[in-house]
């Protein structure tokens, strides 16, 4: 490869990273329930505690891998348990996914240029530079998805063998397919089209290069496999649900022309957030038109492509518009799909075309990355600079003295968040830690210290109320109304603050 090229790579590579990091120096990071929690057991593991069973999915009895916590845990090693060191390393091993993304468009095409357009289209992506720094499992897949398509290809396209005459094809395509249901479990689904094309390509697949592949599979999934053992074979359970739609009553169930609507929904939105983000009609129509016209006209690699943008069908049923992160992986193909069609333009037209692109991502991430994780988080105004806000104002209030706090979350009365916040941010900075004088807090991960009554300065503090029930609000209030007294309220953001005396 020539040195030109290189050079190049590099920039987009540096490029993407800069577009991915470029509000955390302002603290703008998404920072819930799920990232406090990973943010423990990530530094259990550096402690010691081995893990073999990741996050719990969506449908009870299911998990994910446990991959997530062991990449996420040299992110806080680093930043001696700073959430937002963390996302930096996260980001760092996302924007990786160019050279996967480059090297992919270069083997499809034989083009230099091909390659470094969808790298680079993969670099600008608003979706991609969103998945970043979301401290979340399925940000994995923005890498491991892509290598399992460079591995199919690799493996159907008679590549040169290597590796004992296999050649290195099976292997990162069981690699990018373990560690994407490492990831997220239900990225499984991308095994339908890897076997579509494994049957239309049966004569260049040996039985010696399946072999490979189900050995090397087995082992990029084996924790899961260990967690089955030790846990009872949890997920029996929950493929069940899975498998019957886990509704007891037939009346909310949808119909089919529910999912289709639902299905041309989801990847109309992936497929914006992948081209042009400003106009989601146009950017997922505009993709669907490019996959359609290259199954419609049987082009071997538009056709690759549009199995790997289409995958998704396969697992609609599972999650709605709440779960985005289930097509996690499939907008890398977006980048490589524009880039194949939009090299054979005119030079003007192309230019024309991808001056758009790039306008309508880089002033969609200016306009949303500020504000975190956008796209996936439900308690949009849960960013990091608000809490912290929130954490010095008490501090503040307090003057020094000892005080207490309760809160209203979600997941309902789980103060992990604020915890850990305290811990990592409050005690280094102010030398002592607020008590705890709400709901037990027994069987979490870690808690602040629990008193029976509030201290004479206390605070309450109310998450955003997406997702909480409403009446909830209102109890906690009364709760509190019960024993202490409103002082005043402060407001960071959606995140409210009470000021309260005993």
């Amino acid at each position: 490869m020539e040195k030109k090229t290189l050079i190049f790579l590099f920039g987009i590579f540096v490029l993407a990273y800069f577009l991915r990091v470029l509000f955390l120096s302002k603290n703008s990071l998404t920072f819930g329930y799920d990232q406090a929690r990973d943010a423990y057991i990530s530094q259990q593991i550096l402690k010691g505690d081995i893990k073999i069973q990741g996050p719990s999915a969506s449908i009870p009895g299911l998990y994910h891998g446990v991959l997530y916590y062991y990449v996420l845990a040299p992110g806080y090693l680093l930043g001696h348990g700073s959430p937002i060191v963390a996302a930096y390393w996260m980001a760092f091993l996302s924007s990786l996914a160019v050279f996967v993304v480059f090297y992919l468009g270069y083997l499809l095409t034989k083009k230099v240029g091909v390659g470094l357009l969808a790298s680079f289209l993969f670099a600008i992506s608003f979706e991609a530079a969103q998945y970043a720094t979301w401290l979340s499992n399925p940000t994995l897949g923005i890498i491991t998805v892509p290598l399992l398509y460079l591995g199919l290809w690799l493996w159907i396209s008679k590549t040169p063998r290597s590796l004992g005459g296999v050649g290195w094809g099976p292997v990162l395509a069981a690699l990018g397919l373990g560690l994407s249901i490492q990831s997220e479990i239900f990225l499984i689904y991308h095994l339908i089209p890897l076997c579509i094309w494994l049957f239309i390509s049966r004569k260049t697949v040996t039985k010696k290069s399946l072999i490979v592949f189900g050995i090397t599979f087995l082992f990029s999934i084996s924790t899961l496999i260990l967690s089955e053992f030790k846990f009872g074979f949890r997920s029996l359970a929950g493929f069940q649900a899975l498998l019957t739609g886990g509704e007891g009553n037939l009346a909310y169930a949808k119909s089919v022309g529910d999912y289709f609507i639902l299905y041309l929904n989801q990847i109309g939105r992936i497929f914006a957030f992948n081209s042009y983000p400003g106009n989601i009609g146009w950017g997922g129509i505009f993709v669907i038109v490019l996959a359609v016209y290259s199954l419609v006209k049987k082009n071997k690699v538009g056709s690759f492509l549009a199995a790997w943008l289409f995958a998704h069908i396969w697992v609609v049923t599972v999650g709605g518009t709440s779960t985005p992160f289930l097509m996690a992986g499939i907008g890398p193909a977006v980048g490589l799909i524009i880039a194949y069609y939009l090299y054979k333009c005119p030079k003007p037209l192309m230019f024309f075309i991808l001056a758009i692109i790039i306008f309508g991502n880089i002033s969609m991430i200016l306009k949303e990355n500020s504000k975190g994780s956008t796209l996936f988080s439900i308690q949009k105004d849960m960013l990091l600079s608000k809490q912290i806000a929130a954490i010095d104002y008490t501090y503040g209030e307090a003057k020094g003295e000892p005080f207490s706090v309760n809160s209203l979350t979600s997941p309902l009365y789980i103060n992990i968040v604020w915890t850990y916040l305290y811990k990592w941010y409050g005690f280094s900075k102010y030398g002592y830690l607020p008590s705890w004088h709400g709901r037990d807090q027994v069987g979490q991960l870690d808690s602040l210290e629990k008193i029976n009554k509030p201290d004479d300065t206390s605070f309450l503090i109310i998450e955003p109320l997406d997702g909480i029930p409403p009446q909830y609000l209102e109890l906690t209030v009364g709760e509190e109304d019960s024993k202490t007294k409103l002082l005043g309220e402060q407001s960071f953001g959606t995140i409210h603050v009470q000021k309260r005396s005993r």
